[in-house]
């Protein structure tokens, strides 16, 4: 409704000089002025300079007291813009972190701005997470494929049972192949953030092919480890190591993946002029149900894990006296090297 048209009535007038004078708040207090003196026939644009303010700003005060009453200009009409999530926005928040596993502090702040309109710092959405039991984790790699959890129970079971009903002396390695490559590998570590770590870089890709067969039984490792290609002749080589290191075990049982190479004809056909070595092979996709597993990332932690070897002799030769002497590091892996197996939950 235009201003002109509008007919201010007696009883009106008086509300508007009540209102006036009963606000405290200079702000809301010169709405009423402004509509006072236009129930009084001043000019808008007069009404403005005298106020201070536009000619807009008035006509939308006239506008809200014309459809929504005097009361909406007694009062500012917004709502205050939260400061914090509740209890109920945090448990849907980390539920989504828990689900998506984001990788950057910048984007759960950005999530909640889009999803609760709610401004937190970096900082603070940091100490939310951490006071919900969340930090900064480097993910756990699994089969994306695994076979089924009932097939991975009875491998394990089997595995138990062989070892119950063996010959006395007959001996269990978990065994695979491992390329080590002559490489720093960036992991977590404490330092001063002022000052972060550095870690120097190769620029070559030379690298160790590694053989090895562990025993969870005595903590001890067999490899054949060199610059040679992993072939079935080198897998051949690799089990002639096995027999002379263990050549008083009445049986061998040499639990293994299923590379192509340990299935070859000619890997086949020399097994069978050796029976005393019998291979077991462990499902596809079964990464978790082999120890060696652990064995290799334990090697990794030790040889490459932020270590910088400027000369390729040098990094092989630490590798070769990690692998020849792991009898130095037997507290550490009976702890990690223990015959307990993680079963992959199987996600159709």
């Amino acid at each position: 409704m235009d201003l002109a048209e509008y007919k201010f009535n007696p009883e009106e007038i008086e509300n508007l000089k009540k209102y006036r004078d009963d606000q405290k708040d200079g702000r809301l207090k010169i709405r009423f002025i402004a509509l006072f003196m236009i129930a009084k026939g001043n000019d808008l644009t007069e009404i403005a300079q005298g106020i201070g303010k536009s000619p807009k700003t008035v006509k939308n005060w006239f506008a809200q007291y014309v459809t929504k009453g005097i009361d909406s200009l007694n009062s500012f009409q917004y709502k205050p813009k939260k400061t914090f999530l509740d209890d109920e926005q945090i448990a849907q928040l980390i539920s989504w972190v828990k689900e998506t596993n984001p990788a950057r502090t910048k984007e759960i702040n950005e999530h909640i701005k889009k999803n609760f309109n709610v401004s937190y710092s970096l900082e603070a959405v940091r100490q939310l997470l951490i006071k919900n039991g969340l930090k900064v984790l480097k993910p756990k790699v699994v089969p994306g494929n695994p076979p089924s959890e009932e097939d991975q129970k009875k491998t394990v079971e089997h595995y138990f049972e062989m070892k119950s009903s063996c010959e006395p002396g007959t001996v269990f390695l978990f065994g695979d192949g491992m390329h080590l490559i002559h490489q720093n590998v960036p992991g977590q570590c404490w330092g001063d953030p002022k000052f972060p770590p550095e870690i120097q870089t190769n620029t070559g890709r030379q690298r160790l092919n590694i053989l090895g067969a562990y025993n969870p039984d005595t903590h001890s490792f067999v490899h054949l480890t060199g610059e040679e290609n992993c072939d079935a002749e080198r897998v051949i080589d690799f089990f002639e190591v096995i027999l002379k290191a263990y050549k008083r075990a009445p049986h061998i049982i040499l639990i293994l993946d299923n590379a192509k190479y340990f299935k070859a004809k000619i890997v086949r056909e020399w097994l069978e002029d050796h029976p005393k070595l019998q291979l077991h092979f462990l499902p596809a996709y079964a990464p978790n149900l082999n120890l060696i597993e652990r064995f290799w990332r334990f090697v990794k932690e030790k040889l490459v894990k932020n270590k910088y070897y400027k000369k390729y002799k040098t990094f092989r030769a630490k590798a070769f006296q990690l692998l020849n002497h792991v009898d130095k590091y037997v507290d550490e892996l009976r702890t990690l090297m223990v015959e307990k197996f993680e079963i992959i939950k199987y996600n159709a």
